[in-house]
């Protein structure tokens, strides 16, 4: 399934270089979901949708942002504080990121690529468990966070298998608006 969503969303990308554009038409929408607290993107890569301009955007509406540092294998992801025109360094997997030496900082928020999801908020990455670990070790700490998923709308599909310990997002923020899941 990974491989036909990678191809699927390839292919978006080529037919909608401007679809990031449109995320940051919402953000309004995600500003009431962090409660003032910090926003965690990503710098994409591969067919990634970008948050940048909805990043952006944030930041201009005065929200303080973070990126991931990609920690080795098994490891949960560390973000830190970074804005557009921040240095960014070279990453493992072709990724960039902020320098390791910024302050570490706990996200209220954090946007997710993914390369397919469904109605139930289940998301399917790249396999290598960065955001189902991350995300068990915030809410194993206690602490509040809000998860939501970056992505073409046609990215939906029916059903994402998932295991033990695939984490659920709290909705997708797609060019056409914000679906929030309803839990529990």
């Amino acid at each position: 399934m990974r491989s036909a969503a990678s191809q699927r969303r390839a292919e978006l990308a080529a037919a909608m270089p401007d679809a990031g554009q449109a995320l940051a038409l919402h953000v309004d929408a995600v500003l009431k979901l962090c409660e003032g607290g910090i926003i965690a993107g990503y710098l994409p890569i591969r067919s990634e949708l970008s948050p940048l301009p909805l990043m952006r955007a944030l930041v201009d509406a005065g929200a303080s942002t973070a990126m991931p540092l990609t920690p080795p294998p098994g490891n949960p992801l560390v973000f830190c504080r970074w804005a557009q025109g921040d240095p960014l360094v070279g990453g493992p997997y072709g990724t960039r990121q902020p320098p390791d030496d910024g302050d570490p900082v706990s996200p209220r928020l954090i946007l997710a690529p993914m390369l397919a999801f469904d109605d139930a908020a289940r998301r399917l990455g790249y396999g290598g468990g960065f955001y189902d670990r991350t995300l068990a070790a915030i809410r194993a700490e206690g602490r509040q966070v809000t998860v939501i998923g970056i992505a073409y709308d046609e990215q939906q599909t029916e059903r994402v298998p998932t295991g033990p310990h695939d984490m659920k997002l709290d909705g997708a923020l797609t060019p056409a608006g914000l679906r929030l899941v309803e839990t529990g």
